[in-house]
C-alpha cells in the first residue's frame, strides 16, 4: 500500500528501482512507492531497450503520458555526462546529447537536466588535472553553450559536486561556476553526501552549514541517501580507506538528516523536489518513514 506525503516534495531516482520495459512499468513502481511524487529520469539507465540512441518528440509525449497516468511527476531528467573529458570527438557527443536532452524536456515537462561535471579521466574517475584552471576554464565554456540550449527551451540546467572525482568537488568551486553565469536556468542539484570530501571533516555540522548557505540561493533539486565507511572504494585505487559507502535506508548511516533539513529550512532550499537516490527498493519505505519523522510531517 503506497502512502501520500507532499511535504517536502518528496520522489525518487528511477533506475535504483531496477530497469523496466516501459514508462509505464516505472511510473507505477515510482506510484506504489508513494503516491503523487516526482522522479529523477535518466531514460537510458532505466528504460534502456526503449530509450532511442536520440531522443524524440514522439519518445517523449509517449513518456510524459505514461507518468501523467500515474500522477507522477518527471521533476528532473538526468543525462550524466563527462563536460571535460580527455577526448575532443567524444566531449562533443557528450555536450550533444545533454543538448538532445535539453530539447525534450519541455515535452516531458522536466524543469530540470541534470549532470555531474566531469574528469579529465577518460573512465570519469579522479585525474589530477581535474582542478587545474585550464580544466576549469574548458568547463566553464561548455558550461555557457549548454546554458544556451536551456534558455531557449525555458530549462534548467543543473550541475552536482562530486567530491575528489569531478571538476566541480566542493561548494567554493561550485559557487565560482553559478557566481561566473549569474544566470537563472544554471542551479544546483546539491547531494549532501556526495559532496562531503571521501576522508570526511572534522566537524561535520560547520561544514554543512558553512556549505549549504553558500548554495542554498542555487539549489533547484536535493539528493537524499545516507553512508556508512568502507575500507574499500573501487573507483579509488590511489588513496587507502575509509571510504563513503552507502545505498543503506536513509537514518541507518552516519548522515545528520535532522541537522540537515534544518539548515535547509533555514536556508530557505528545502521546497524543491527532495529525491531519495541508492536506496534498495525493499527498505525504501523505512527510508520515507524516517525523512517524514526527521523533517517534522
Amino acid at each position: 500500500m503506497s502512502e501520500t506525503f507532499n511535504t517536502p516534495d518528496i520522489g525518487f531516482r528511477g533506475h535504483d528501482f531496477g530497469k523496466f520495459e516501459t514508462a509505464e512499468e516505472l511510473a507505477r513502481k515510482a506510484r506504489e512507492a508513494l503516491e503523487n511524487s516526482c522522479i529523477q529520469l535518466a531514460p537510458k539507465k532505466v528504460l534502456p531497450s526503449s530509450t532511442p540512441a536520440v531522443l524524440t518528440g514522439e519518445w517523449a509525449e509517449e513518456t510524459a503520458a505514461a507518468f501523467k497516468k500515474n500522477n507522477v511527476r518527471i521533476a528532473v531528467l538526468g543525462c550524466y555526462i563527462n563536460p571535460v573529458h580527455p577526448d575532443e570527438e567524444k566531449m562533443e557527443a557528450e555536450l550533444r546529447r545533454f543538448e538532445n536532452n535539453l530539447d525534450v524536456a519541455p515535452i516531458l515537462e522536466a524543469g530540470i537536466v541534470a549532470t555531474e561535471t566531469g574528469s579529465r579521466d577518460a573512465k570519469n574517475l579522479h585525474h589530477p588535472d581535474n582542478w587545474t584552471e585550464k580544466t576549469f576554464s574548458l568547463f566553464l565554456n561548455n558550461v555557457e553553450r549548454l546554458l544556451k540550449r536551456a534558455e531557449k527551451n525555458n530549462t534548467v540546467f543543473a550541475i552536482e559536486a562530486v567530491a575528489y572525482k569531478n571538476t566541480i568537488d566542493n561548494a567554493q568551486r561550485m559557487l565560482r561556476v553559478m557566481e561566473t553565469f549569474k544566470h537563472p536556468n544554471l542551479r544546483v542539484l546539491f547531494d549532501a553526501v556526495n559532496i562531503l570530501p571521501v576522508k570526511g571533516v572534522d566537524s561535520i555540522e560547520s561544514y554543512y552549514d558553512e556549505t549549504v548557505s553558500m548554495l542554498a540561493p542555487y539549489v533547484c533539486a536535493l539528493h537524499v541517501k545516507d553512508y556508512v565507511w568502507t575500507d574499500t572504494d573501487k573507483g579509488i585505487t590511489e588513496l587507502t580507506g575509509p571510504f563513503k559507502k552507502g545505498e543503506i535506508p536513509v537514518g541507518e548511516g552516519l548522515m545528520p538528516w535532522p541537522y540537515l533539513f534544518g539548515l535547509y529550512k533555514k536556508y530557505k532550499c528545502d521546497k524543491v523536489p527532495m529525491l531519495f537516490e541508492n536506496f534498495n527498493p525493499e527498505t525504501l519505505q523505512r527510508s520515507i518513514e524516517y525523512v517524514k519523522a526527521s523533517y517534522g510531517c
